[in-house]
């Protein structure tokens, strides 16, 4: 059988998703070893799918409690066996004590490396970076051109579900999430509907799509729009990329989706204000990051007194001269604007 790889990473969709580089970097130096992950099963389920791990053990199902278990029987046979092939675990989290790493190594682990991205003795800022610092001893640089590849039947089946709301045709799709982890990190729901009113006289199609935790930021931005587009809403990560297969532009905030679509190498307007964009913001030149002041909050308890909110207060024509300038770097023109 293959000799394996171990990656475990507790953090969210986003999180995950600007460690690719470095996991890319990692299937580079070991090619022919079979890679598996920890963590959250929706984004471990997306990340199989397009091919970039070939094993996941959810968080759901306690694989990572299990490592801290004292008793060998509390690991799954599926997790024991991949422990006992692994050449090489990197551990993106924070082992003050050391069990985690000990327990791999009893488990049958070759080498262990344990650091996490966030610890303040990271000498980089972007996260990415931070992550490749981690593994610098095995890889001297990670793939920072990846491209997340969606498999050909999610992508038929987001056309599907375009269909289905009678949005496909020849008119721009433009797809817009008004929340994101935190309301704290969203801007005020018109400033978006004055987006959406300018894309739809424009002849062009918004739609809506939202995350588990965004159906009250939905409901106001709907309430805002003079015509509130479609939504599509409490789909699996993997459907959402397969719909976002035929997006011509995405609109977000500091969220998972809009390091999904960025993922994908969709053209991504990103609006960032109370988290730094130098830190967290997705990479590539297909995607614009918008800010308003900077943010004078100390702290994020701060951050959620905050009423005005300075560093989000974007005006509305920036924000359409950017979207318009993406899409026509992706070469689509919107009805009735002249080059």
């Amino acid at each position: 059988m293959r000799r394996t790889i171990l990656i475990i990473h507790p953090g969210a969709l986003g999180d995950v998703l600007l460690s690719l580089p470095a996991l890319r970097g990692l299937r580079g130096r070991y090619p022919s070893h079979e890679v598996g992950v920890v963590t959250g099963g929706r984004v471990g389920n997306l990340l199989r799918a397009c091919d970039e791990v070939e094993e996941v053990f959810p968080l759901e199902s306690d694989a990572l409690a299990s490592l801290f278990a004292g008793r060998e029987s509390s690991v799954s046979p599926p997790l024991h066996d991949w422990l006992v092939r692994c050449d090489l675990a990197v551990c993106w989290m924070t082992d003050s004590d050391h069990q985690l790493c000990s327990r791999l190594r009893e488990l049958g682990v070759s080498r262990v490396i344990q650091r996490s991205p966030l610890s303040s003795v990271c000498g980089t800022t972007h996260q990415s970076d931070r992550v490749m610092e981690t593994v610098r001893d095995v890889v001297p640089t990670g793939d920072y051109g990846w491209r997340l590849l969606v498999p050909d039947r999610v992508v038929a089946a987001g056309k599907a579900r375009l269909v289905g709301l009678g949005i496909l045709g020849n008119r721009s799709i433009v797809a817009v999430h008004p929340g994101s982890g935190s309301r704290h990190k969203c801007c005020a729901p018109t400033l978006l509907a004055g987006v959406v009113a300018w894309l739809q006289a424009n002849d062009a199609c918004p739609l809506v799509l939202g995350g588990p935790a965004d159906d009250a930021l939905i409901a106001r931005f709907c309430k805002a729009c003079e015509k509130p587009p479609p939504v599509l809403q409490q789909l699996d990560l993997l459907s959402v990329a397969g719909v976002l297969a035929y997006v011509d532009l995405f609109i977000g905030h500091d969220s998972g989706l809009t390091h999904l679509a960025a993922a994908l190498h969709l053209p991504t307007v990103v609006l960032f204000g109370p988290t730094d964009p130098r830190r967290w913001a997705p990479r590539g030149s297909h995607v614009t990051v918008l800010t308003g002041e900077g943010c004078r909050c100390h702290g994020w308890n701060a951050v959620q007194a905050c009423v005005d909110q300075p560093c989000l207060q974007i005006p509305v024509e920036r924000l359409i001269q950017a979207c318009e300038r993406a899409l026509r770097q992706r070469g689509t023109v919107l009805c009735g604007i002249e080059d």
